[in-house]
């Protein structure tokens, strides 16, 4: 198996950029099962809301050994 070092795409003279709706377009005319691979990886790509609750502090907030514990505060 030979080795190949790929240029960087973005210093490519070929690299256009593209809109969302290009990319969205280019997207569609995937074979099927690219087209899943493509949708697979943006079920994983976390959204902003999901960044920032990761980065949230958890100093100090409650901790629960059970759920039948989380449910009874829950429940209060």
């Amino acid at each position: 198996m030979m080795i190949v070092d790929l240029p960087n795409p973005m210093k490519s003279p070929m690299l256009d950029l593209m809109n969302a709706a290009e990319i969205i377009e280019e997207i569609q005319r995937l074979p099927a099962e690219e087209m899943g691979k493509v949708v697979e990886f943006m079920r994983h790509v976390p959204n902003a809301e999901t960044l920032e609750a990761i980065n949230e502090p958890s100093e100090g907030l409650p901790r629960f050994n059970t759920v039948e514990e989380l449910f009874e505060e829950l429940n209060r």
